[in-house]
């Protein structure tokens, strides 16, 4: 099929706006900062001896370096009562590893699904059992494209990406996530706490959800897991497209396609997840003719 020249029409779909204002970008610089000169000095520093390298008062160190305690970000060691980056630096920045391996890895498949199914091709990660959008691929082959813009934070419950999260996640994080206000973005959104309860293990068992109409009126879209470290989700591959393109129910071609890349991802990052799965549902990660 030629691609038209004609630029196409971006609507944005399954996301919400996360752009806000900050309260005080002065103070997060300063933060950050901080957190820089601790990370180039490789050692415990003191309150004066930052200060004096950041061109800052005593008593506004001290603050921030409260504040960033409290947050497990820095340390404070009793003996000498220096300040050292906290362990929770530590976790962040081997998840923000992770994402951005994840994110490497994926990018060939995002341009191979879009291709081959000529939809927007997404690529999400789990953040405290909800999605963020990393990476997308957009359908350069219709007139009018479906876009999803990196950064977009899915609903939990009335989106195919909130929803798959929500299904790997413990259930104390389902229990918490169900029990706020379930809004609905349209009259198709599923916001019955137990209707969802319900849908979480038939995810599980299937490898993938869709959501037709939830998020936007004539939009579906369809996303399977990947996984790493055999069953630690890791993310979620997906298409996004119209309903006449993907159908409610999705076509088997279009989940199996996602199915079989999502495999190869979750291969790459040392899982069995698919593989054990297929073992008992030879119709999962099965070859697709297009």
């Amino acid at each position: 099929m030629p691609t038209s020249k004609k630029k196409p029409k971006v609507v944005k779909a399954e996301g919400v706006p996360t752009s806000r204002k900050p309260n005080s970008v002065e103070a997060v610089k300063v933060a950050m900062r901080m957190l820089n000169e601790m990370a180039l000095a490789r050692r415990a520093m003191r309150i004066t001896e930052l200060a004096d390298l950041m061109g800052e008062t005593k008593p506004r160190i001290h603050r921030h370096l409260a504040t960033l305690k409290e947050m497990g970000m820095v340390e404070q060691e009793h003996a000498t009562e220096r300040y050292r980056l906290g362990w929770r630096l530590f976790q962040l920045g081997e998840a923000a590893g992770a994402q951005f391996d994840l994110r490497y890895r994926a990018e060939p498949y995002l341009v191979k699904l879009r291709d081959e199914l000529r939809q927007t091709a997404v690529l999400a990660i789990p953040i405290n059992d909800q999605p963020m959008v990393i990476a997308t691929s957009d359908n350069i082959y219709a007139r009018i494209c479906i876009s999803v813009k990196p950064g977009n934070r899915p609903l939990p419950h009335c989106s195919a990406f909130g929803r798959l999260m929500l299904a790997y996640s413990s259930e104390e994080a389902q229990q918490t996530l169900l029990s706020q206000a379930l809004t609905a973005e349209t009259e198709h959104s599923l916001v019955d706490r137990q209707a969802v309860l319900e849908r979480l293990p038939r995810i599980r068992e299937r490898m993938y959800d869709y959501a037709a109409g939830e998020m936007m009126v004539g939009i579906n879209t369809v996303v399977a897991p990947i996984f790493r470290d055999d069953d630690v989700l890791a993310g979620a591959l997906g298409i996004v497209g119209s309903v006449q393109e993907i159908p409610d129910p999705p076509l088997p071609a279009q989940i199996a396609l996602l199915q079989r890349y999502a495999h190869e991802l979750s291969t790459q990052l040392k899982s069995d997840a698919y593989q054990r799965v297929r073992a008992t549902d030879p119709g999962l990660v099965r070859p697709v003719q297009l």
